[in-house]
């Protein structure tokens, strides 16, 4: 199926260097399109025009009789295949010579060079792939730690798009009897019922809803679970900051306002990503960094998925950390806990709080870290692993919230009874940006910037 978009398949075949290998592995090129057998077979010891298809074979790479390689040809025939094409796999060795000439010796065959996400654009345009499908294959790509990657699995198995596409279908239905109402609007009749119709918008808007709301964790798992470090000045917060990553990466001072700017850095916890920052301490100032440095502090801290609230036990007894967090105007979703600091040195006061879990430690010493780390993995694995479809997307929450707001539209139409061809354009609407999720409809513009992302190769 030609989706006759991002400029159509131009009937060209490609090849691109899928996996550079370094000196002495091996190099995989791919070759895809309506002539990729018999080219590839013009340049391989063997005819690959017999060969059935995902079989291997073991041959040399040869033009006017000069040998360049001994390699393995691999025929994959339309349209078994990624892209939906023949395709056929060189392996070769990895001497960079090699590489670079296989890849010439098959342009000046007739292939041509494939563009950055190509291979993975011609599964969309043949219909192997939907749209949410093909950036996972990107996602994929770029998962470097387990969380990301299973997410990422997770969509390009399709679940992401089975609920668009449910949804989708759940809507279409109506919408085809609210067009039917307009075709026979001189007769007056109604083929849509009100009642039931505002029924499935109710439950289709808490659907879409609560997907919209997963991004915030998805986004969260795929680039890091922010987590902020919060607290006054010279309480710790680098310190702590050096103990959760192990290593020395904030600079650690006496003296109080050392921090003016956030630090971040990152560290993978049982295949989670995490992101630490630590922040300027929190207090009244007259000096203009530093009053800087706090108005970025709060503003990490209401887009953190957990605030570490760091206080000192051998000066804040008498403090109330309580009054001090909700000073702080955190996001409702947003989950604190409160630690005490130099513990080693002196007992932290002996009172908990609602919602609030606490924990002693010395960030010096390297004490109760552990327990930190513990609480932050059981909080991480009971967000993202279940089987609830998350989000991880920008293009898809934008789509998800549009569709939202024309479902609203919609539900207050019938309610105040306005016209039905008002009523259906506000259905189409949310349809439209149900489509573009997937791909069922899409610009070409946003096509080409999706797949220009891609690696050469893919």
């Amino acid at each position: 199926m030609n989706r006759g978009i991002l400029g159509a398949i131009d009937g060209k075949t490609i090849c691109a260097l899928s996996t550079p290998a370094g000196m002495g592995g091996i190099a995989v090129i791919r070759v895809s399109g309506p002539e990729a057998i018999s080219l590839a077979s013009s340049l391989f010891s063997k005819d690959l025009r017999s060969t059935a298809s995902h079989q291997a074979v073991f041959g040399r790479m040869v033009r006017d009789g000069e040998v360049l390689d001994e390699c393995l040809a691999t025929v994959f025939r339309a349209p078994g295949t990624f892209t939906g094409e023949d395709t056929v796999e060189f392996g070769v060795h990895g001497s960079p010579f090699v590489q670079s000439e296989a890849v010439r010796w098959l342009i000046d065959a007739g292939c041509r060079h494939a563009g950055p996400g190509e291979f993975t654009s011609r599964a969309f345009l043949n219909g192997k792939l939907d749209l949410t499908q093909a950036e996972a294959v990107g996602d994929l790509i770029a998962s470097d730690h387990e969380g990301a990657h299973r997410l990422a699995m997770k969509q390009l198995r399709g679940e992401f798009a089975r609920e668009i596409n449910a949804l989708r279908e759940e809507l279409i239905g109506f919408a085809g009897l609210l067009e039917l109402e307009l075709d026979f609007a001189e007769e007056d009749v109604e083929f849509a019922d009100r009642e039931k119709f505002d029924t499935l918008l109710g439950q289709l808007l808490e659907r879409v809803g609560r997907l919209a709301d997963s991004f915030r964790h998805g986004n969260a798992i795929r680039e890091g679970v922010p987590v902020a470090i919060l607290g006054a000045p010279n309480r710790g917060k680098s310190t702590l900051l050096n103990a959760l990553l192990g290593d020395d990466r904030a600079i650690v001072s006496a003296t109080p306002g050392t921090t003016r700017d956030t630090v971040e850095d990152t560290c993978v916890m049982e295949g989670i990503k995490f992101r630490f920052i630590d922040t300027a301490g929190i207090r009244e100032t007259e000096d203009a960094i530093e009053s800087e440095g706090i108005r970025r502090a709060l503003d990490k801290a209401k887009s953190a998925a957990v605030v570490l609230y760091l206080m000192d036990a051998t000066c804040d007894g008498e403090v109330n950390p309580e009054e001090q967090i909700t000073e702080l105007n955190l996001d409702a979703e947003t989950v604190t806990a409160l630690i005490w600091n130099k513990t080693d040195v002196t007992s932290a006061p002996d009172v908990t709080f609602e919602n609030i879990p606490s924990f002693q430690i010395s960030a010096q010493e390297r004490q109760g870290i552990s327990e930190i780390k513990t609480w932050l993995l059981e909080r991480a694995r009971g967000q993202y692993d279940n089987d609830s479809i998350v989000v991880t997307n920008l293009r898809h929450y934008e789509g998800l919230v549009a569709t939202k707001a024309a479902l609203e539209e919609t539900r207050i139409g019938l309610k105040n009874e306005v016209p039905g061809d008002l009523v259906a354009s506000d259905v189409r609407q949310a349809l439209h940006h149900l489509g573009t999720i997937t791909g069922a409809i899409d610009p070409e513009d946003i096509l080409d910037h999706i797949f220009s992302n891609f690696c050469i190769g893919k």
